[in-house]
């Protein structure tokens, strides 16, 4: 077995969706959904992250897949523990004298409780120290922003489990509203679609390719199409139906109005010190949904206001906190002393 003196400092981002880590000095190291694979009577792990996404859907009754983090909190505390051993022991195979020092990105409204089983979770699986970074603080500082300036940065989070509406000054959120609606919840109104309208019932994996590659609320993108493969629910055989983009739209418009209240609501809390600064600057769009085509649009046309976006908004969150690993000055504010300690 493989022994070290000090293990190497990582951060991680743990998503409802999506587990990044990066490492210290490296980068980005690894991606993986955060996905794992049980026996029946959910006492064995069978397969973690890609191994697992690839089982999705396809595993006999004995065999089920789980999510141990839903909508940015800890379902499960166990699986959790022993997903992010999986995690890193790929980062610090073997053992180590010293273990290592952690930053995690999490959501910014969970609450104390939901905190403190993340804390605990990294703990057991074997950390010496926790940054915790709210997880917009984090995506600004992904995207090359200076949020510890004195100046408002309006964020706007979109992931698989969570949407975060935040304003941040000087290294803290101002005011911020979170709603536990994301990606996978578009996921499943996919899936309802297709039963209400077209009798057909498809797969998980299947609604995430339609929403990854048609959904739209652009008009203009009406007539982006794609066939996809079910079961008819009348026949129960196998069938394949053309769907296009205008026919997609009611699965997304009613979160896309949620989004917007979330946003007035964080603007009505802003001090109107800062609120000429969002005005200024215009909003700022992140995470693994932030890509939805035509939400950047939308919420431009409403709020009248420019935007930016970066080239992987889904990796904003990951790469801030490993700016906060290099760099643990600029976020003092946001280091927890180890539950050890206290």
């Amino acid at each position: 077995m493989k022994f070290r003196m000090i293990a190497n400092d990582f951060a991680i981002d743990l998503g409802t969706s999506t587990v990044s880590v990066y490492k210290k000095n490296e980068g980005l190291v690894l991606s993986e959904p955060s996905l794992m694979v049980l026996d029946e009577n959910s006492t064995k792990v069978l397969a973690v992250g890609n191994e697992a996404k690839e089982m999705l859907g396809k595993t006999p009754s004995n065999i089920h897949v789980v999510k141990p983090i839903v909508n940015g909190v800890i379902t499960d505390f166990n699986l959790t523990e022993a997903m992010l051993n999986y995690f890193f022991n790929k980062i610090n195979p073997g053992m180590s004298l010293i273990q290592p020092k952690v930053v995690i990105s999490i959501p910014d409204g969970i609450t104390d409780i939901e905190t403190r089983a993340i804390e605990d979770a990294a703990l057991h699986a074997g950390s010496r120290e926790i940054i915790l970074a709210p997880q917009t603080l984090a995506q600004a500082f992904g995207m090359g922003l200076s949020p510890d300036d004195p100046r408002a940065i309006l964020m706007v989070s979109m992931g698989a489990g969570t949407t975060e509406v935040s304003v941040l000054s000087l290294n803290g959120i101002v005011t911020n509203s979170s709603l536990k609606k994301g990606g996978d919840y578009i996921d499943e109104a996919i899936i309802d679609l297709f039963k209400k309208n077209k009798k057909l019932d498809i797969g998980k994996n299947t609604a995430e390719n339609i929403k990854n590659n048609i959904l739209s609320l652009r008009v203009k993108d009406g007539d982006l199409s794609m066939d996809v493969d079910g079961r008819d629910m009348i026949s129960a055989s196998p069938k394949t139906v053309e769907v296009k983009s205008r026919d997609l739209v009611e699965a997304v418009i009613t979160y896309a109005d949620e989004v917007m209240n979330m946003i007035y609501e964080v603007l009505e809390k802003t001090p109107p010190e800062l609120t000429g600064d969002i005005r200024r600057d215009g909003f700022y769009l992140s995470g693994g949904f932030a890509n939805l085509k035509g939400i950047r649009e939308y919420i431009e046309s409403k709020l009248k206001i420019s935007s930016y976006i970066s080239e992987d908004p889904g990796l904003d969150a990951i790469l801030g906190a490993g700016k906060i690993l290099e760099e643990p000055d600029s976020c003092l504010l946001y280091t927890s002393p180890s539950p050890r300690d206290s």
